[in-house]
This record gives structure tokens, C-alpha cells and sequence, in this order.
């Protein structure tokens, strides 16, 4: 289920936004990123959950940011809260243009909660 929310924002991410915007996007966000001290496990952002485009594009920020993503160009490798952190970032993009589905509203509302 959390899967399948955070490719849905992704790609809806990525068709409210032109290729430029979604770039422009992405660096804010890893911008607005502070990792804080400790252990972080890697995960994998594969083409076939985020997109073709949306591998290219995250590929693009990081290497602008000097952050590894990984060894080939079918997946995106980059620590879970970074990855939170994007998704985050992706979601409330949505909510604030009014382009959220019920699924990422009821998403959003239950981590401010905190549930």
C-alpha cells in the first residue's frame, strides 16, 4: 500500500508537471534535505515505479548535488529518509496545487497526525 501511494505521487508529480518544473522541483527538495547523524538504509527507486523520465530526472539532481545514485541508469539508490523526504516534498507539491487524490490526502493527514 505505502508503495503504491508513493509511485502514484511520483507519477502524478511528474504529469502536473513539465519537465522543467518537475527538475526545478526535485533540487528544491533535495535541497531542503537534512540528513541528520546515524545509520540509513539505502533504497532503490526503480523505473518501473517512479518512470523512465522520473529515474533521468532524480539521476540528473543528484549527480548536480554530488550524490551518488547508483551504479546503472535503471534505478535510482539513495537513503530512506531522502527518500521520504522527496516523496514528502512531491506530495505536498500535489496537495497545495489541488492535484491530490483522496489516497494522498488520507496519507497526508494520518503522518501529521503521526498515525
Amino acid at each position: 500500500m505505502e508503495d503504491e501511494i508513493e509511485f502514484e505521487v511520483w507519477r502524478s508529480a511528474q504529469q502536473a508537471c513539465n519537465k522543467i518544473s518537475f527538475a526545478r522541483l526535485l533540487e528544491e527538495a533535495v535541497g531542503s534535505f537534512k540528513r541528520d547523524p546515524g545509520f540509513d538504509p539505502i533504497v532503490r527507486l526503480h523505473a518501473s515505479g517512479i518512470g523512465v523520465d522520473g529515474i533521468r530526472v532524480l539521476r540528473d539532481v543528484l549527480k548536480r548535488r554530488d550524490i551518488y545514485a547508483g551504479p546503472t541508469a535503471d534505478y535510482v539508490e539513495l537513503r530512506s529518509r531522502l527518500n521520504m523526504h522527496l516523496r514528502d516534498q512531491l506530495q505536498l507539491h500535489l496537495m497545495g496545487a489541488g492535484q491530490a487524490t483522496e489516497e494522498m490526502k488520507a496519507d497526508q493527514l494520518s503522518r501529521d497526525l503521526g498515525l
